[in-house]
């Protein structure tokens, strides 16, 4: 059976032209999220490359799943490598993201890795044993979810933001950070129960698979973060054959990043 995509469902932006970097956000974000917490500038993000965003489904304004499967890191794969198909992205291309989006980078280019020239993975997500031991946790976020909906989840989740970022962050970010919520709030119901119950079954892929991954790769990654422990970027680092790990232990060290991602594709260009 033909497997049927519709463009009209992904929330998109695209900027630039030459070489693309297709862009992943992070669980329960999205673009909106991405610039209002003003870590990416992606406003810097040099014209001559081609820049690819977009809201994953059932996030921002993109449409919801219909079951936990479309939420699953390989599923977002695909979701990821179809969007940069539809706007016939050069490839070879980068792919990148956060969280979320860095694993599903992880899973595309597994899936299709003639079509993929480098890789950039911000905060890796917790992952093997360590997200094993989570598994419990995801789950009675799903049942949470289910009473409580995006308001409901955003309005705790602002009670308790250190659990989510490294405190210097918020700190360095005081107006904006609340803004990475706003994705959380206009989230439905059974969208965020599906999406908790897929977190309860994801995990990035195995050191086996991820050796046969050999393309330039930039791992960034902060300290203080328990979601996204620098012990998944030092890992991911030794797993992938032709990986570089940048770990930021302050705010400068973050503003760093958006120079390092351009200089990153700069260097990939053909």
């Amino acid at each position: 059976m033909t497997e049927q995509f519709n463009i009209n469902q992904f929330n998109c932006s695209i900027s630039g032209k030459g070489q693309a970097l297709v862009w992943a956000h992070g669980l329960c974000g999205c673009m909106q999220s991405e610039d209002a917490i003003g870590v990416y500038a992606w406003h810097r993000f040099p014209k001559k490359l081609q820049l690819i965003r977009y809201d994953a489904i059932g996030h921002g304004l993109s449409t919801a799943g219909e079951s936990v499967d479309d939420y699953l890191w390989p599923s977002l794969a695909k979701d990821m490598l179809r969007v940069a198909a539809h706007y016939q992205a050069p490839t070879p291309m980068i792919l990148g993201g956060q969280s979320m989006g860095s694993a599903t980078s992880l899973y595309a280019a597994l899936a299709n890795p003639q079509s993929i020239q480098g890789l950039i993975l911000m905060t890796p997500p917790i992952a093997w044993q360590a997200r094993a031991n989570q598994v419990n946790y995801y789950y009675k976020i799903a049942k949470a979810a289910r009473i409580l909906g995006g308001k409901g989840l955003a309005q705790m989740n602002a009670k308790h933001l250190d659990k989510m970022l490294p405190r210097w962050l918020i700190d360095a970010h005081k107006h904006s950070v609340l803004g990475m919520l706003d994705g959380l709030k206009s989230m439905k119901c059974q969208t965020l129960s599906q999406l908790f119950t897929a977190a309860a079954q994801n995990d990035l892929p195995s050191k086996q698979q991820l050796a046969s991954i050999r393309v330039p790769t930039l791992i960034l990654a902060w300290q203080d973060d328990d979601a996204h422990p620098i012990e998944t970027a030092i890992e991911l680092e030794k797993a992938l054959p032709n990986a570089k790990l940048h770990i930021a232990n302050s705010m400068d060290d973050v503003d760093d990043w958006p120079e390092l991602i351009s200089d990153f594709c700069l260097a990939l260009q053909q």
